[in-house]
């Protein structure tokens, strides 16, 4: 018995049509019953009866354990309901059970993705890659998910081949467009305007020029961008984060609130989400609130540079200042460049009668500034490049 392994298809006998090839697994030693429970489960499946197919599927496995197929199967139904650390498990248990069926990094990968768990979802992905490095699908994703990670040089060289081969795909042009934002580079209303000529592309179109007017600090063009994304298409990626910062920016607080819960909806486990609320929070003197908030994100997220310089800004506002510098210095040594982390080290250092401290901070402040000058008028001096 074969079947598609990948999430995102309808299950069958032999053949997977979006990759359009066969797989085969390791024989199954017969067990009376199994084929056929196997074949319902199948069935349902292609029907989307969800959880009819993940009963079936774990009767089929809890008569045969080791049925690698089973497992596989399960984790697209699971990942259909929205169980993706289940899902995860379930690719992982059908991986160790078939260690060359490669695609299974695949569907791990993308269960990786939808949760939001996009460092692993790149390991996942670059792991795929090394077997098959012309799948298209891998290398968008592999570059969706490096930019949602903020790695933008490193999704350059996965943007460029992905769009070589699907050059007038909104989301790759939308990627492509958010990283030459954060990068600084000219092109950025060379791809806004080339998104709203492409199909489907408009959405997305104003979902970049409202982020790059945030950016610029036009709040309020940025927020009639935002909204008229929101309109066309409400899942857009990082949608309802950037309206969140928007309103934050021109004092609607409830409003930012909400756009930021609506976020965490999409990503339960967004860590940057939970630290806006929390300065949300802190903003409306709510500071035991907030700092409960950031400690879920410092869970969600033990390596967010976010998260703790929150807390450090909120127990100096406390007068806690000895408190404050283990937060801060974790906070600058997780962002080196971000000159904020430095400050408020540097003030704290200086509260408790640390000037030597307080001076290299300061010091480190100046070089990071004169750093951006630097860059600023390379950027100035960089011709306009196509999208």
């Amino acid at each position: 018995m074969r079947s598609c392994v990948y999430a995102d298809c309808t299950p069958s006998a032999s053949y997977c049509s979006p990759c359009n090839s066969q797989f085969a697994i390791a024989s199954q030693g017969a067990v009376p019953g199994v084929a056929a429970r196997y074949d319902r489960a199948l069935e349902l499946q292609r029907a989307g009866k969800w959880a009819e197919a993940e009963a079936e599927y774990r009767a089929v496995l809890a008569a045969k354990p080791n049925y690698a197929e089973a497992h596989s199967n399960l984790s697209a139904v699971l990942i259909r309901m929205d169980r993706y650390k289940e899902a995860i498990r379930e690719y992982e248990t059908a991986l160790k059970l078939a260690p060359n069926l490669t695609p299974i990094l695949l569907n791990i990968g993308l269960a990786h993705y939808r949760k939001g768990e996009f460092e692993k979802a790149v390991v996942a992905f670059k792991r795929f890659l090394k077997s098959s490095p012309d799948n298209a699908q891998a290398i968008q994703l592999t570059a969706r998910s490096l930019v949602a990670l903020g790695r933008d040089e490193e999704a350059l060289q996965y943007l460029e081949p992905a769009l070589a081969a699907a050059p007038n795909d909104p989301a790759l042009l939308y990627a492509l467009g958010l990283v030459s934002l954060r990068l600084r580079k000219p092109m950025v209303t060379g791809v806004i305007e080339e998104l709203a000529r492409v199909p489907d592309g408009l959405a997305f179109s104003h979902l970049l020029h409202g982020q790059a007017s945030i950016w610029n600090s036009r709040f309020e063009e940025g927020i009639e961008e935002l909204e008229a994304a929101a309109k066309l298409d409400p899942n857009l990626p990082r949608l309802h984060y950037s309206l969140g910062l928007g309103y934050f920016k021109v004092a609607r607080l409830e409003e930012a609130r909400a756009a930021m819960e609506a976020e965490l909806k999409r990503l339960p486990e967004d860590a940057s989400s939970m630290c806006f609320i929390a300065s949300i929070d802190e903003v409306e003197g709510k500071l035991d609130d907030a700092l409960r908030r950031l400690g879920q994100a410092l869970k969600a997220d033990p390596e967010s540079a976010q998260a703790p310089a929150i807390i450090g800004r909120i127990l100096m506002k406390q007068g806690k200042y000895a408190e404050a510098l283990q937060p801060l210095q974790a906070a600058a040594k997780k962002d080196p460049n971000e000159i904020k982390n430095h400050y408020n080290l540097a003030r704290v250092y200086q509260l408790l009668g640390r000037q030597q401290d307080a001076d290299r901070e300061s010091a480190e402040i100046q070089r990071l500034r004169n750093l951006q000058l630097d860059k600023n008028r390379a950027i100035m001096l960089e011709p306009p490049d196509k999208p």
